[in-house]
């Protein structure tokens, strides 16, 4: 069990590796001007959690069935993810007080809680469609693709109480 997650960790630092360096290629060749830090910290977030993503439906091996519940989820964590480099961005400008960057901070956790409520909900009927297996995958990894892991693997949980899960 721990070989199979340290393989697929494994894999998906070694594919993000690889689509960095691809992208970066891709975008210098598309454009004359340099992209600035803030684009490139949204590209490289966006890589990153398209790569978690995909090894995480592999290593789910999804039926036909619960890929129609894919989708939802993907598009929270994606959402979820871009909200949450804008808010660090916005927190971390060097033009802000340190009052106002509290404050910033304070609406970042904010808003973070109101995501991990929306991956959640979307993860909803996907999870209910797992196997026991799949379910005890779907909380390791997705563990990794939020950084409330905690919060997010104890809903997980929640929904499995009394399921004999």
């Amino acid at each position: 069990m721990e070989r199979t997650l340290l393989r697929m960790l494994a894999a998906a630092i070694a594919a993000a590796a690889l689509s960095l360096s691809g992208f970066t290629i891709t975008a210098a060749a598309q454009s004359d001007q340099q992209p600035t830090h803030a684009e490139l910290v949204q590209r490289w977030a966006e890589a990153g959690i398209d790569t978690q993503l995909k090894g995480m439906k592999a290593s789910l091996r999804l039926t036909a069935d619960q890929e129609k519940d894919w989708g939802p989820f993907v598009s929270a964590v994606k959402d979820a993810e871009k909200a949450r480099v804008l808010a660090l961005q916005k927190e971390q400008s060097s033009t802000l007080s340190p009052m106002d960057r509290n404050a910033a901070k304070a609406e970042r956790l904010e808003q973070s809680q109101a995501d991990l409520e929306k991956i959640v909900d979307a993860a909803k009927p996907l999870y209910a469609s797992l196997d026991g297996a799949q379910k005890h995958k779907f909380i390791a990894l997705g563990r990794m693709l939020v950084p409330e892991r905690g919060q997010f693997a104890k809903e997980m949980r929640r929904l499995s109480i009394g399921k004999g899960d």
